[in-house]
């Protein structure tokens, strides 16, 4: 039993007792009984008070205990999540061609869709850059939105929206072609979710995907650490590499 509730039963002892105290002397009908029965009473009523106000510091005590559980785990999450990635990244040692090729899909590799090849691709990239969240879009022929095509731990009860060229953070990456390094992720434009419950990475980086001069694909990747010169020169990579496939299949069902 916890404490909160050990004050409670308490409590609720000492009302029986006050009540049965009160009720026994009104019915014998003696003054001396009545006037034992109202002290008894004050001093009970006191007792509950006393109790109540403990009962109350144990709840506090137990709800910021709680809190301070919460934020411990929290902040773990982050340095996992911050400390996640590959060697390249803890140290100064880079070669983008090295990297690049364990995060490309084997060239041989058969895919029926674009669905398929930009999840294998999210998955890659998410063990050697440590992305706590990705999402690839690719471009519509038909109505020359940018639908999703690949997702990575991304969570919600509604699919990543589409857009046209010009519209979203997305939308401008694909207007101008340049990728765009955001170090301060707006207010509610991403969240992961986990077994600890909801935590607000603030970093992304958006890559344009381009074939024959032309925007197909938009990539996003987030993060809780910055994306360095060395990330950005990666993404890049990543996405002029993946540009013929995504263009091959964007249009496959």
């Amino acid at each position: 039993m916890n404490r909160t509730n050990k004050y409670f039963t308490r409590g609720i002892l000492i009302f029986v007792v006050q009540m049965v105290c009160v009720v026994g002397a009104l019915l014998a009908g003696v003054q001396s009984l009545i006037l034992v029965g109202a002290a008894l009473s004050v001093a009970l009523s006191l007792g509950l008070l006393v109790l109540l106000l403990q009962a109350n510091k144990a709840l506090d005590e137990s709800v910021q205990e709680f809190v301070r559980l919460k934020q411990r785990e929290h902040a773990k999450l982050q340095q996992d999540q911050t400390s996640a990635g590959s060697d390249w990244q803890q140290t100064e040692t880079f070669k983008a061609d090295e990297i690049l090729a364990r995060i490309m899909p084997a060239a041989d590799a058969t895919f029926k869709n674009a669905s398929v090849y930009s999840e294998k691709l999210l998955q890659n990239i998410a063990k050697e850059l440590g992305i706590v969240q990705g999402l690839i879009f690719a471009l519509n022929d038909d109505d020359k939105l940018f639908r999703v095509t690949g997702e990575y731990a991304y969570y919600s009860e509604e699919k990543p929206r589409s857009f046209p060229v010009g519209e979203t953070l997305s939308g401008q990456v694909a207007k101008n072609r340049k990728a765009l390094n955001l170090r301060e992720i707006p207010e509610g434009y991403i969240t992961v979710l986990s077994g600890l419950g909801k935590s607000l990475p603030q970093q992304l980086l958006i890559v344009p995907i381009l074939h024959e001069d032309e925007c197909i694909g938009i990539m996003e990747l987030a993060s809780f650490k910055p994306f360095g010169e060395n990330e950005e020169l990666l993404a890049s990579k990543i996405a002029e590499s993946s540009a013929n496939m995504l263009n091959e299949l964007r249009n496959r069902v």
